[in-house]
């Protein structure tokens, strides 16, 4: 267990609701010129149908945007953790298309990696219909259902909406450090069992079902990170066998009362053609449960990325291992969409 963490943080990524209402500094609509360069750069991929590894930044050059991104990386490493890009015109192109300018955005803020066994580098999030999201195997994303505020394992989450459904799906982020003052403010007694771990079980497809403690906060070279993936740590608590003392239990119901404070959670809709990027160490992000339209082609449908910083940040061992991405072992793509 590293040393906890015990003043308050006061840099721009303890930001409350009433910081983010206050402003709009943490979003930005593309100008005419910036969706100019991006039709410019999709033209330019001389192969549209080659793998996506092999599209560099180089390959998607944005002399236009390219000095506005590096700021919205800068920010979400280093500053408020999170970023909204508006207004990319999806409409005016085929899915593929823009499954190419989601990733040529990309590889200019980070190092794409693996988001599950299948080796998927562009995720697609919607409802697969026939999903539990309660059993062991089932990743969220796959369902309809909610999805708690959590981490996913990389640096940074980018998410793009393509379509966003009939109702519902209205993404959801609160500040985990703020979420760590408030801890340390109101009850600091339930820092040790958050810093010591809760305990975490397999949830991809493939490989055997592992049981482990992940610490919650951690402090490395005086930097604070956080790793809480709330719908994983239920199912390992749920799972047969798996025994968690009382003050564990009581540190988890305390973190989930504060990452679900009003005062701390800021909500808001993604609109097809925008893009959220958060930093996994400083963010958590969720989602409300949504409904679909019947119409297959009007269901929601939100395009991932899970990238790695090109600039490291402090963080333990065992939080580099978890936000490293998913190691392939599988070849089937059950998505039916277009990921490498």
């Amino acid at each position: 267990m590293s040393e906890i963490y015990t003043q308050p943080i006061t840099a721009p990524c303890a930001w409350t609701r009433a910081d983010i209402a206050r402003s709009d500094d943490w979003q930005h609509e593309l100008s005419g010129t910036e969706i100019d360069d991006l039709d410019r750069a999709l033209k330019g991929i001389r192969n549209p149908r080659c793998r996506l590894i092999d599209i560099t930044r180089d390959d998607f050059a944005l002399p236009v945007l390219a000095s506005r991104l590096a700021e919205v990386e800068c920010d979400v490493r280093v500053g408020r953790g999170f970023f909204l890009l508006r207004g990319i015109p999806v409409e005016r192109y085929t899915d593929d298309e823009v499954f190419l300018l989601k990733w040529g955005i990309g590889t200019h803020l980070g190092c794409a990696i693996s988001q599950n066994v299948y080796g998927d580098m562009l995720g697609h999030v919607f409802d697969h219909g026939n999903e539990d999201p309660t059993a062991v195997r089932t990743r969220g994303y796959q369902t309809s259902a909610g999805l708690d505020l959590h981490v996913d394992r990389a640096d940074m989450t980018s998410l793009l909406c393509l379509r966003r459904g009939r109702s519902g799906g209205i993404s959801r982020i609160v500040s985990s450090i703020s979420v760590h003052n408030a801890i340390l403010a109101e009850a600091p007694n339930m820092l040790p069992p958050l810093y010591e771990g809760l305990p975490y079980i397999t949830t991809e497809a493939d490989g055997p079902v592992e049981i482990w403690n992940g610490p919650v906060f951690d402090v490395t070279d005086g930097v604070l990170s956080c790793s809480f993936r709330r719908g994983t740590i239920q199912k390992a608590i749920d799972s047969p066998g798996v025994e968690t003392p009382p003050e564990k239990l009581a540190a988890l119901a305390c973190i989930d009362r504060v990452t679900n404070d009003p005062k701390l959670v800021y909500e808001m809709e993604l609109r097809p053609g925008d893009i959220q990027f958060v930093n996994n160490y400083t963010v958590l992000h969720g989602r409300t449960a949504f409904t679909d339209d019947a119409d297959r082609s009007r269901k929601r449908h939100v395009v991932r990325l899970w990238l790695q910083f090109f600039t490291p940040r402090p963080a333990s061992a065992y939080i580099r291992d978890q936000y490293k991405g998913i190691a392939k072992t599988l070849d089937q793509n059950p998505a039916g969409y277009r990921t490498q």
